[in-house]
């Protein structure tokens, strides 16, 4: 008899080998309501890190993750304890960030027509104004070039390092859309990265 392999469906933001034990403090918090602080501080990197992909915004990442922290934690009743709680809060993750870039598009369009959008697409915000990493911008610049799908991809599969079919399950689509959305995704970023086309 072969020892239990261990799963690769790490929750948000925890390498494999914690698995186990997110999976525990999540299910304590949801039984429980114990280690609020523990489940915040080992599931918010990740969900952060999500964001950021998704978004290609870190000043949006920011304030988009700690909304869906606020969202997880209060739909930890909804997690059924059958499926790992990683696949579940991707889930909410993205379909979160979805949302957000809906409503950041309409808001853009609301603000082009109002006659604010020169303004706002030439003034750099003040967290980007403070960056120094001229490679984070370049990297966030070019992860907007991408359709929206094809940034979800690759946020999954090469930021966060899930299979092609765990990432076709958390995006609902085969697995062979899911490599053909990578294979276009990393094609455009490679070119977007090496060309001076970037903004």
């Amino acid at each position: 008899m072969h020892p239990a392999q261990p799963t690769t469906d790490a929750p948000v933001g925890s390498p494999t080998d914690e698995n186990a034990e997110i999976e525990a403090v999540a299910r304590r918090l949801r039984e429980t309501g114990d280690d609020l602080g523990r489940w915040y501080a080992a599931v918010h990197p990740g969900v952060l890190r999500l964001c950021r992909g998704f978004l290609a915004s870190r000043a949006s990442a920011e304030d988009v993750a700690q909304d869906i922290m606020l969202k997880l934690h209060d739909a930890l009743s909804t997690w059924s304890p059958d499926r790992s709680f990683g696949a579940w809060s991707r889930a909410v993750v993205l379909n979160h960030c979805r949302n957000q870039m809906r409503a950041d598009a309409r808001r853009d369009e609301h603000e082009r027509a109002a006659g604010a959008g020169w303004a706002l697409e030439h003034a750099p915000s003040p967290e980007v104004a403070a960056e120094n990493g001229e490679l984070s911008s370049r990297i966030d610049a070019a992860l907007q070039l991408l359709p929206p799908r094809e940034r979800e991809v690759f946020v999954l599969v090469d930021l966060e390092g899930l299979t092609s079919t765990d990432a076709a399950s958390t995006l609902d689509v085969s697995a062979s859309t899911v490599r053909a959305s990578l294979s276009m995704a990393r094609r455009r970023l490679r070119e977007a990265l090496t060309s001076g086309d970037h903004p």
